[in-house]
């Protein structure tokens, strides 16, 4: 009977909800009423042989497990009920009125849901921190000022019975002077090489290397604000509407949720105002329960470890400890500067209860401490979340070595492998220049044995991805299977045929990653080794028309097979701009997320990267430290010409 109870506990969420109301109403009638206070003090339960329990006693409920031996039949199935209720308790967060106001007179208040998030007020973006409480939602002015140190502002609130959230905006939001994402990207990296290169130059004063890590959290404070690009709009019924910034669907799908399900358990009751007053005071008093709620990237110090930035290798293995078959998969999100992006997602597994992947998936990581797992069940209608956990990543037991991790979930656990490839590992890669074959081989002996001017596995993943992956959210950000990117891989050695038809039959973002496999494994760079030293000095060049000079300069240098390469995947990158934009025009819904910004992070370290062969001098490397070996100074070049290729075909 009590699994029962644990399985419908929602419905006692609905309770839960009235508690506090309920109570005071007991108590405020029964101050003003001597004869409603007998009838409800001698309050009987047959059950109780006469045992006389108050109205406010019986809302209780007594612990039944507290006082069931352990060998008795009911233990068990108790104990069962008592972690689903508890991870119940935990989901919402309970902040008991009496310890913040002893004296106050009025319904239990509970704090629901809470987050740092970004607002687009005024048309500039701002750090804010969302309040969701059970009877209205509050934001508030985000000020911090290192660890634990932080203070919260009052901006606006809505009573809950007048939230009203915009899930298909009719306009998008415009941003008076949108941040170049890819330009703070790249200058917080070449202050991340240059930090690591004063830190090992003994001779090098101290206060520089204090002066550049500052130089870094400004620009990373920065990057907060400018990363997440997900609408999330709410409004008062009333009045006006609140423009909201997330970088994951999953966050947003809660916020909704959350809301969602507190309308429709609110039952009929009295308007009772709120004021601003009251809920800053709230709002002060719920500073201390929130520490683990802030995000951790916010609440960094110098102190702190450096950011991962890299390849992380992650195998999923199998998920143990279900008690019945289900239909599962896999999501992982990974942060990127405080917010978490969609990584990769598992195939399903239809009807078991020992799922097993056997997955690999190589995530790319930039500014990143934490990884999330998201445990999905397919259903008719969607897919519901079955378990979160969330894994801190840090160097003191990642390496380039292999480790077995067990994630735990509330009643299973999730075995997975992981190991971490730091950037400079993977910018250096060892061309293998091989004189026949499609993987490694020389990009002008693939065109001429082909007899093609476009390599035929570029051709084919493009129509592919134009074909199926243009709404897809994250195309060419998200990671494909590793068992698929091996069967592609091997197909499009052996056969092409047989190659193209498996494009068709394996998931969109497998199809992105063999084709950025296959540019990453070019003995060379579409841009040359030869070239790439004097793109970045064009790109570093200061005034903005020398800079695009040089770069144009730079760029008819190329051999005209290089030129047609590079335009024909530019071509198709800035497709998938217009196609977002026109869908957002028809459709009023945002799709693959992938931005200028979003796709020249991606591709840049492809199409630009430093050759081997030029790194082996010790003079060289100390030049390139600083900018050259810059993932994101390679973003930046390759976002020019897409922005130029945008601009004159806009025109």
């Amino acid at each position: 009977m009590q699994i029962t109870k644990a399985i419908n506990i929602n419905v006692y969420g609905a309770f839960l909800h009235n508690y506090g109301r309920a109570t005071d109403t007991v108590r405020k009638c029964s101050a003003n009423s001597h004869q409603f206070a007998d009838i409800t003090r001698d309050i009987r339960l047959k059950s109780l042989a006469g045992q006389t329990l108050s109205l406010e006693d019986l809302l209780h409920k007594p612990d039944l497990l507290k006082f069931t031996p352990d060998s008795h039949p009911d233990h068990q199935t108790l104990t069962e009920a008592l972690k689903m209720t508890q991870h119940f308790l935990d989901e919402f967060n309970m902040i008991q009125t009496k310890t913040m106001f002893p004296s106050a007179d009025r319904a239990q208040r509970r704090l629901v849901k809470n987050s740092f998030i970004v607002e687009l007020a005024d048309g500039h973006r701002k750090l804010r921190h969302l309040f969701f409480f059970n009877d209205v939602l509050a934001c508030a002015k985000y000020k911090a000022s290192g660890r634990d140190k932080f203070t919260f502002e009052l901006k606006w609130y809505i009573p809950l019975c007048d939230i009203v959230i915009f899930e298909e905006p009719a306009v998008e939001p415009r941003e008076t002077s949108p941040a170049n994402i890819v330009a703070l990207k790249s200058q917080a990296c070449t202050v991340r090489d240059q930090i690591l290169w004063d830190e090992k130059d003994d001779k090098r004063q101290r206060n520089r290397s204090e002066k550049q890590r500052k130089k870094l959290a400004d620009l990373e404070a920065q990057l907060v604000l400018a990363s997440p690009n997900l609408v999330f709009r709410v409004g008062n019924r009333s009045s006006r509407t609140y423009t909201f910034f997330l970088s994951s669907e999953f966050e947003r799908t809660q916020w909704i949720e959350a809301i969602h399900a507190l309308q429709s358990s609110q039952l009929p009751s009295p308007v009772v105002s709120v004021t601003m007053y009251e809920l800053q005071a709230w709002i002060t008093a719920c500073r201390t329960f929130l520490k683990t709620n802030m995000g951790s990237y916010l609440l960094r110090t110098g102190r702190d470890e450096s950011l991962l930035v890299g390849d992380l290798h992650l195998t999923l293995r199998d998920l143990v400890g279900l008690t019945q078959p289900a239909d599962l998969f896999v999501c992982l999100e990974v942060d990127s500067y405080g917010h978490y992006f969609r990584k990769a997602k598992s195939k399903l597994v239809c009807n078991s209860a020992t799922p097993r992947w056997n997955e690999e998936f190589i995530i790319e990581m930039e500014g990143s401490q934490n990884l999330r797992v998201l445990i999905y069940e397919e259903s008719q209608d969607r897919a519901m979340l079955r378990g979160k956990y969330t894994q801190k990543l840090s160097r003191s037991w990642l390496s380039d070595q292999v480790v077995n991790r067990v994630i735990p979930f509330q009643s299973c656990s999730l075995n997975v492998s992981l190991k971490f490839v730091a950037s400079e590992v993977t910018l250096r890669r060892v061309p293998t220049a091989r004189s026949a074959g499609l993987f490694g081989a020389k990009i002008q002996q693939v065109c001429k044995r082909q007899k093609r001017e476009i390599p035929f596995i570029i051709t084919s993943c493009v129509r592919e991805v134009e074909r199926r992956g243009m709404n897809e959210v994250g195309v060419y950000r998200v990671s494909g299977s590793a068992s698929d990117l091996g069967r592609l891989k091997k197909s499009f050695e052996t056969n092409s045929y047989e190659a193209e038809q498996l494009l068709k039959e394996v998931d969109i973002h497998s199809v992105t990653g063999i084709l950025k496999l296959y540019l990453r494994e070019l003995p060379e760079a579409l841009f040359t080794d030869e070239l790439y030293p004097k793109f970045l000095e064009s790109y570093n060049s200061g005034g903005e028309g020398g800079k695009e000079k040089a770069l144009l300069h730079c760029f008819s240098l190329l051999s005209p097979q290089s030129q047609n390469i590079i335009n024909y995947l530019l071509g198709h990158l800035f497709s998938l701009k217009i196609f977002c934009t026109l869908f957002r025009v028809y459709s009023h819904e945002p799709q693959n997320k992938m931005s200028l910004h979003n796709l020249a992070t991606v591709f840049g370290p492809t199409l630009l990267r430093p050759g081997s062969g030029k790194l082996e001098s010790s003079k060289h490397k100390e030049s390139l430290t600083a900018s050259t070996v810059d993932v994101m100074a390679q973003a930046g070049i390759l976002y020019f010409f897409l922005l130029r290729r945008a601009k004159s075909l806009e025109s």
